[in-house]
């Protein structure tokens, strides 16, 4: 009789297997990929724009031209 009570008032365990639940875990798991490729797609874009401003920042750097002169062809 304890145990009829017991599991009367035990937590419901979710139906798995009910055509309801998966169809309601796949609109989950859609949503939940939709909001991934977004954000895929805006760490993308931030990664271009520093590749772009690292290439940008190296092309200012100005070399150093070193004078250097054969001594044979100075004469």
């Amino acid at each position: 009789m304890l145990n009829r009570i017991k599991k009367f008032f035990s937590p419901k365990r979710k139906d798995t297997s009910s055509v309801f639940y998966l169809a309601n875990r796949i609109i989950e798991l859609q949503t939940r990929v939709g909001e991934l490729e977004k954000e895929n797609r805006k760490l993308h874009d931030l990664i271009i724009e520093t590749e772009i401003n690292l290439k940008n920042a190296i092309d200012r750097i100005q070399p150093v031209i070193y004078n250097i002169h054969n001594a044979q062809n100075d004469t």
